[in-house]
C-alpha cells in the first residue's frame, strides 16, 4: 500500500433507478473523467480496461484490468488513467448500506457480509481467482430482473467475504470537510500531478495550476491533505514505478528516471520505505502473478 495525503474529496449523489434499490452502470471512455469524490454508497468496482493510478482515501495504487474494488460509505476515490490509455471501461455497482433493510445485515446468515462491509470502510481490493469469478457475476447483471440482480449482488458480497483473496487497503477518509472550490481545486492539481510526475515539476508550476501563489498554495495544500506537495509527488512516482516494474524489461534505473526520480539510490530507499520491499523483488513477484 502506498500512503498518501489525506485528500478532501467531492460529494456525489447517486441515483438509484426506479426498479432497483442499488445502481449498477458501464464506464466507458478514453480516460475516467469522475472527480475525486465520496458518497454515502457502498461501491464495488470492477475496472474491464484501462490503467492509471487509484486513488482511495489517502492512499494511491496502480490500477489496471481486471481490478476489482469494494469501498465503504463516504470513502473517497477516484481512479486516474494513463495518458496513453486508448480506453477505460468500468461497471459499478452501488448500494446504500441499508439495502437490505436496518434489520436483515443483522441476522446470523449475513454475518460474514456485515464483518465485510465494516472491511470496506478502509477499502478492500479483491484479488486473485476471487477477482476473476467476480469478473464473470458482474457481467451477469445486464441479464436479469431487478429481483435477479438483487440476489446476486448478495451472492457476489457473499461470496467476497468468505474468500481469502483480499487485502484491506487501510485507508483513511478526511476528518473534515472543504468548500467546493477547494474540492475542485484539489482534483485539478492531483490530476495534473499525476499527469506530469514523470518530469521535473516545481512549486511555482503547480501553483499557478491551482490559481494561487507558491506560498498560499503550500498553506492550501497542506490544510488540505496534511502533506507537502512533494511528499504527495513522491508517492504518484512510487506508484507509477511499481506499476512499470511489472509493466517492462527496463533496468530499474530506467524505471527510476521514467518515473521522475533523478537519483537511484533515493528511489531505491524510498521504494523500501514505502513497500517493504525491494524494486527488484517487486518485479520478481509481479513476473509470477
Amino acid at each position: 500500500m502506498v500512503t498518501q495525503s489525506r485528500t478532501k474529496s467531492q460529494f456525489e449523489r447517486i441515483e438509484m433507478p426506479g426498479d432497483s434499490s442499488f445502481a449498477w452502470k458501464e464506464i466507458t471512455g478514453r480516460h475516467f473523467t469522475a472527480p475525486f469524490h465520496h458518497h454515502p454508497e457502498v461501491e464495488l468496482t470492477l475496472i474491464t480496461a484501462g490503467h492509471g493510478q487509484r486513488f482511495v482515501g489517502d492512499t494511491v495504487e496502480p490500477f489496471q484490468a481486471g481490478d476489482v474494488v469494494l469501498l465503504g460509505s463516504h470513502l473517497p476515490h477516484a481512479w486516474f488513467s494513463e495518458a496513453r490509455c486508448r480506453v477505460s471501461s468500468a461497471i459499478v455497482v452501488q448500494f446504500h448500506p441499508e439495502t437490505f433493510g436496518g434489520g436483515i445485515l443483522r441476522a446470523q446468515e449475513l454475518e460474514s457480509i456485515r464483518g465485510l462491509l465494516e472491511l470496506a470502510a478502509r477499502g478492500v481490493v479483491i484479488q486473485g481467482e476471487t477477482a476473476r469469478e467476480m469478473q464473470r457475476r458482474f457481467s451477469e447483471l445486464s441479464g436479469l430482473t431487478p429481483v435477479q440482480r438483487l440476489t446476486l449482488l448478495l451472492e457476489m458480497l457473499e461470496q467476497v467475504a468468505l474468500t481469502q483473496n483480499l487485502r484491506c487497503l487501510e485507508a483513511k477518509a478526511p476528518e473534515e470537510t472543504v468548500s467546493p472550490v477547494d474540492r475542485k481545486r484539489l482534483d485539478e492539481v492531483l490530476r495534473y500531478i499525476h499527469a506530469h510526475h514523470q518530469r521535473a515539476l516545481a512549486l511555482p508550476e503547480i501553483a499557478r495550476v491551482a490559481g494561487l501563489g507558491p506560498e498560499s498554495f503550500s498553506r492550501f495544500f497542506r490544510r488540505v491533505t496534511g502533506h507537502t506537495f512533494i511528499e504527495t509527488l513522491i508517492q504518484i512516482r512510487l506508484a507509477s514505478a511499481l506499476a512499470l516494474l511489472g509493466e517492462s524489461t527496463d533496468t530499474i534505473a530506467a524505471v527510476a528516471y521514467a518515473c521522475g526520480f533523478e537519483d537511484l539510490s533515493n528511489f531505491n530507499r524510498q521504494f523500501r520505505r514505502t513497500y517493504g520491499i525491494t524494486p527488484s523483488e517487486a518485479r520478481r513477484r509481479a513476473q509470477v502473478q
